[in-house]
């Protein structure tokens, strides 16, 4: 009884009891808000949302198919066009009726489409190379500059029709016709009879129609000029090693861009010359067709010689290519490079790495490697113990191909021992065991403890202080970081070459960590400051943007001379 009490349920109550016996009341209001509520007794008429739409694009199919109706009939009985043509270019050149219904203007359904299409062009005439540049597959942008100035019906290019029916005659396809079109438009120029001939030259060196077909799609400029010569040779070449026409059609692939007669002719010419027996190379070739067909040979041209840089002999190209992996040419290549990558970034010797590769190169190439700091935080070793396991078992790789799981190696003690050598040199030095300073100076010294005593050793052995040494080592560590070579060399070109005293190491121990590049375009500078100079720690600390303005260009022939001495350090 409260609620009935309730102006504003009373109110409401008032408002549904209207609605429910209004029902033709289409937008009743609600109470006291001024706004309306849409109202309905069918629930099923909001399934109809929509359905104009559908209407409309129903609509729109079928004004094309009555418009490619229409342009049939135009242009095969009032143009008088072969019936082939005719229906090619009503029915693959989408873009073109688009346009043309755009510009007739048939959007209602009850239009008459092809009485509105004849009426526009009888007095709206167009161009035929549109749809029929279009009907081969060519696109707008690709065509526009092709249109003839002076022509606008097709039949006023009698060979350019004469040209498409032999090809299609022959069993070349449309997309076919226009890609030879783009690459060598100037074959449908040719006069009756001319093309057929050249296409029956070809045919007269035994090979078969549909081989013919495969060549003229993917090399459309072999109808340009003579019989292309490379060609001639490549069949020659196969047939004397026994394989046949129809082994070369089912190889060859229309989806090839373009073959490049001359560098198959160049991977047959090598493979012959490898192979010495004949059934052997046919063996080889039928196997692995894509060493001869895949990118022209490219690929095989490049292992060929990627191998003999690296030292492989004939015998050894002759195995890697009988045990040629089951991969794309090119894939084979990208597996080989990555090894040779891989075995670089671990600091493999040069030798090494040819020896390996001339060995196992035909499982390397199916075998994509995990990347080196991948690989070497999964098994968690060095790269030194790394080029041990490799050296002893390449074919160790073969687990570490992408998608394999690593686990991680046993360790061989080496690691604890090497710890130990390393803190008793930094006892040596003067750190107390176990304190915070051992621990940041052992982060510090890479490498190990031999050789971090055999570094130290050696500075002492160049006639310096074995005191200095150790101070210079305490406040650059990163001085045992390199090797004994190169801190030689850097010692020689400071002493020996520039004239400085060992002191001056003692004085400035941080120039023993820059590069011996730097210390060379740097320091070589000196002859043209001209006593500018007061410290070489003034040369060699201060930034490359800093160098140039304040030591190089205040100088007249500053700039030349630190060019020259580029050229002449960075490229010697």
């Amino acid at each position: 009884m409260s609620l009935m009490r309730n102006p504003r349920f009373t109110s409401l109550l008032k408002w549904v009891s209207q609605v429910s016996a209004e029902a033709k009341t289409f937008m009743p209001q609600i109470p006291g808000t001024g706004f309306h509520l849409p109202f309905t007794l069918n629930p099923r008429s909001f399934a109809t949302v929509g359905s104009g739409k559908k209407l409309s694009a129903r609509t729109g199919i079928e004004n094309r198919e009555k418009a490619q109706a229409a342009m049939l009939d135009y242009f095969y009985i009032t143009r008088g066009l072969q019936f082939l043509v005719a229906e090619s270019m009503s029915k693959n050149a989408p873009l073109f009726n688009d346009k043309l219904l755009e510009k007739v203007n048939c959007d209602d359904a009850d239009a008459d489409i092809a009485r509105s299409i004849t009426r526009f062009l009888r007095f709206h005439p167009i161009n035929e190379f549109e749809p029929f540049f279009e009907s081969l597959g060519l696109k707008p942008w690709e065509y526009s500059h092709l249109l003839p100035s002076d022509k606008m019906f097709l039949k006023e290019d009698a060979f350019l029709l004469e040209n498409y029916n032999t090809f299609w005659i022959y069993g070349i396809g449309l997309k076919q016709m226009g890609k030879i079109f783009k690459e060598a438009r100037e074959v449908f120029r040719y006069e009756t009879g001319v093309l057929a001939s050249k296409i029956k030259a070809y045919e007269n060196l035994g090979l078969t129609k549909s081989c013919v077909s495969k060549i003229i799609v993917c090399n459309p400029s072999i109808l340009i000029g003579n019989m292309n010569d490379e060609l001639v040779k490549v069949f020659e070449m196969l047939k004397s090693i026994g394989i046949g026409v129809d082994w070369v059609d089912e190889n060859l692939s229309e989806e090839e861009e373009f073959y490049d007669w001359s560098s198959i002719h160049k991977v047959l010419s090598l493979l012959r010359d490898l192979f010495f027996n004949n059934n052997e190379l046919c063996e080889l070739i039928k196997k692995h067709p894509r060493l001869v067909f895949e990118d022209s040979g490219e690929w095989t041209l490049f292992l060929a010689g990627f191998l003999t840089k690296l030292g492989s002999s004939r015998s050894e190209l002759c195995s890697f290519f009988r045990k040629f992996p089951e991969v794309q040419a090119k894939k084979c290549v990208s597996n080989l490079r990555h090894g040779f990558l891989f075995l670089n970034q671990i600091k493999m010797e040069c030798d090494e790495i040819s020896k390996i590769f001339r060995s196992h190169s035909s499982w390397l190439g199916a075998c994509p490697l995990k990347k080196p700091k991948t690989l070497l935080d999964r098994l968690n070793v060095g790269t030194r113990r790394l080029c041990q396991i490799i050296q002893e078992n390449p074919e160790e790789m073969k687990n570490w191909t992408m998608g394999l799981k690593v686990q991680p190696l046993p360790s061989t003690g080496e690691e604890e021992t090497s710890r130990l050598m390393k803190t008793q040199f930094l006892l040596n030095l003067g750190y107390k065991e176990n304190s915070e300073d051992m621990e940041r100076a052992v982060k510090k010294f890479r490498g190990r403890g031999s050789e971090l005593q055999q570094r130290f050793d050696f500075l002492v052995s160049l006639g310096l202080n074995e005191k200095d040494v150790r101070c210079m080592v305490n406040a650059f560590p990163q001085i045992l970081c390199q090797t004994s070579d190169l801190l030689e060399a850097k010692v020689d070109y400071i002493v020996k070459e520039l004239g400085y005293p060992l002191s001056t190491f003692v004085a400035f121990p941080s120039c023993l960590v820059f590069t011996l590049q730097r210390m060379k375009l740097r320091l070589g500078m000196i002859p043209c400051l001209k006593g500018r100079v007061k410290a070489m720690s003034s040369l060699l600390a201060c930034s490359d943007q800093h160098f140039v303005s304040h030591y190089v260009n205040r100088h007249p022939d500053g700039p030349k001379h630190w060019e020259d001495l580029k050229k002449q350090i960075l490229y010697e």
